[in-house]
């Protein structure tokens, strides 16, 4: 079992109710007398059941309910569809459109409906699906008062002043990279999306409705400075934006790493309806371990979490001065983000997440499960991790440390 998906095994304790949030509530859950109800599914798990509905929660347990239709289990079977769809291929993507819109996926409707005009320029149903006016020079979109043809178009959105607008079914996109390009970046969004909530499921995270911003940047001088250090991409918790310098895509995996954070930020603030936060290495551990998984593949992005990415752990392995737990746990921002040490943080933040979810045959994944929890609600720290795992800090480190050695090979 990979850790991540591990680390959430036995977490089942109960979240409080949320409050209300402002929104469509477009999912229908069909209870078990054959009446609909009109709601927002926000977590379907196989036991329960949460939903909002007429500004209220409500919990549904297995056999209250008998069909769920919900944004998520639409997009997971679109995003299958997909996969089986040709590129090239105007019209299975048209279908595929089609389908989407059927399904109230609007902007992966919109998207699909831009790769159709990317092979077939002049299609007359995807003008006429993106809201385009068939006038004497052609087809034609009008932006802000004005007409422009889809070369027009292709130079206008180049300008980040006037970015194209992509929204997805959990983010919002907004980028002056090539039209193509964009609807892979929004397909691979919420591939991200959906794998994130299958590896975590058992933590019972709720989805999110606020929509966070994803600003993919073409030029690197519109490409907001990080706070700290010269990453590809960092996300600013104050506006919920995630910003990515789309000429590193090399650095695929700190890419990862941050979107993966701003997922981590809104699905634990919405369950848990606080805002809160996650101790660095907490959630630079969860962070690598998508960016070790992460296998790049324009709108086919996957992920393998079947082995632990053995690099880090050889690093720890051959380190003549280790880090001790305590040094981890306690270390702030300021260690992963800066110095001659941060390498040595992130790896052995993300080997420390990987045995207490993993080692000693999973002994210690329930209590790490509920201290993450607590952690987020301001009850981190050295003594309570070891109070919540309930074993002495001396065992826990040797532990860790063979844990190390075995996966480092050699």
């Amino acid at each position: 079992m990979h850790f991540l998906r591990a680390l959430a095994v036995g977490l089942l304790a109960l979240v409080p109710t949320l409050s209300a949030l402002p929104g469509d509530e477009h999912d229908t859950v069909v209870l078990a007398d054959g009446k609909e109800l009109s709601c927002r599914v926000l977590l379907d798990s196989e036991a329960r059941l949460v939903v909002r509905a007429g500004g209220k929660t409500r919990e549904l347990k297995a056999g209250e309910f008998k069909e769920v239709r919900s944004t998520e289990r639409r997009l997971a079977v679109f995003l299958d569809r997909f996969d089986k769809t040709p590129k090239d291929d105007v019209k299975a993507l048209a279908n595929l459109a089609r389908s989407a819109a059927e399904n109230e996926l609007t902007g992966e409707a919109f998207g699909t409906w831009v790769r159709v005009l990317g092979i077939d320029p002049v299609n007359d149903e995807a003008w006429t699906a993106i809201g385009g006016t068939k006038r004497k020079k052609g087809w034609e979109l009008k932006v802000r008062g004005r007409f422009y043809t889809i070369e027009e178009l292709r130079t206008r959105i180049a300008d980040w002043k006037n970015a194209l607008e992509l929204p997805t079914a959990h983010f919002l996109l907004r980028t002056d990279v090539k039209a193509a390009r964009a609807v892979d970046i929004a397909i691979d969004l919420e591939r991200t999306h959906s794998t994130f909530y299958r590896i975590l499921r058992p933590l019972e995270l709720y989805v999110f409705d606020e929509q966070p911003e994803v600003n993919v940047y073409a030029d690197p001088k519109n490409f907001p400075t990080p706070p700290t250090g010269s990453a590809a991409a960092w996300f600013e918790r104050s506006s919920n934006t995630l910003h990515v310098d789309a000429t590193r895509v090399q650095d695929s995996g700190t890419i990862v790493a941050e979107l993966v954070d701003a997922l981590v930020f809104n699905a634990f603030r919405r369950t848990l309806n606080k805002t809160g936060e996650l101790e660095p290495w907490i959630r630079h551990g969860l962070a690598q371990g998508f960016a070790a998984a992460v296998r790049p593949s324009p709108g086919r992005v996957q992920y393998q979490f079947d082995a632990p990415y053995t690099p880090y752990f050889q690093a720890q392995a051959n380190d003549p001065k280790p880090l001790t737990i305590e040094q981890v746990v306690r270390a702030g921002f300021a260690s992963y983000d800066s110095g001659s040490d941060a390498a040595r943080y992130t790896a052995q933040s993300y080997t420390l997440v990987h045995y207490l979810a993993t080692g000693d045959n999973g002994k210690h994944r329930t209590a790490f499960a509920q201290y993450i929890r607590s952690a987020y609600l301001g009850k981190g720290g050295t003594s309570n991790l070891f109070k919540e795992l309930a074993v002495d800090e001396r065992i826990l480190q040797a532990g860790w440390t063979a844990h190390v050695k075995a996966l480092a090979g050699g």
